[in-house]
């Protein structure tokens, strides 16, 4: 019977250990932006994301430190609902899910470090895809939104944070200052 109990246990830690992660967050966590000591709510920037509609699917080319990475990213903007599936080359990354008032869902695939909070996600999809105005009225105190000559950069307690620039062939460079991380996303289809 230990034998039988031994190799149940097996096959089934064998089964989940290729499984997806799902969170989910009836009220986002805040965000930590560096050493500034400033924290975003993630909540306004959650319901500024679900007013978009439409389909959008960019191509996202970047590096962090030494590594570098290459996805696809859907977002879906639908009544009551936004999406966004992250796709590596032949994997699903991870789902990113908002549902009114700003509840976020999140699937990962075990790939994704443990460590990697949803609302980080939530914050460049937004400082990428938003328009100026809608950013900004979605940051509180100690956050704001510079836009000149193409170049959006944000701002924690004066310090940059995040820089994204618009490039002569239509497509976003992104940088995330404190992460160390950038990418550049071209728009492959809107809908």
């Amino acid at each position: 019977m230990n034998k039988l109990l031994s190799l149940s246990f097996s096959v089934l830690i064998l089964a989940f250990a290729g499984c997806s992660t799902t969170l989910v967050r009836e009220e986002p966590l805040s965000i930590r932006l560096g050493e500034t000591g400033v924290r975003c709510s993630a909540a306004p920037l959650a319901e500024a994301l679900l007013k978009r509609r439409g389909t959008v699917v960019q191509s996202i080319q970047g590096s962090r430190k030494e590594s570098v990475f290459s996805a696809e990213c859907v977002m879906k903007g639908e009544k009551d609902r936004f999406t966004a599936i992250f796709l590596a080359p032949q994997m699903r990354l991870a789902t990113l899910t908002i549902t009114p008032p700003h509840t976020l869902t999140f699937d990962r695939a075990r790939q994704i470090p443990d460590a990697f909070e949803p609302e980080y996600a939530l914050f460049d999809l937004a400082v990428v895809n938003l328009p100026t105005e809608d950013l900004k009225r979605s940051f509180g105190g100690g956050m704001s939104v510079v836009e000149c000559g193409g170049v959006r950069t944000i701002y924690a307690a004066g310090v940059p944070v995040a820089v994204r620039t618009m490039l002569h062939d239509g497509s976003i460079r992104y940088k995330n200052i404190p992460l160390e991380y950038s990418y550049t996303v071209k728009e492959l289809k809107r809908d």
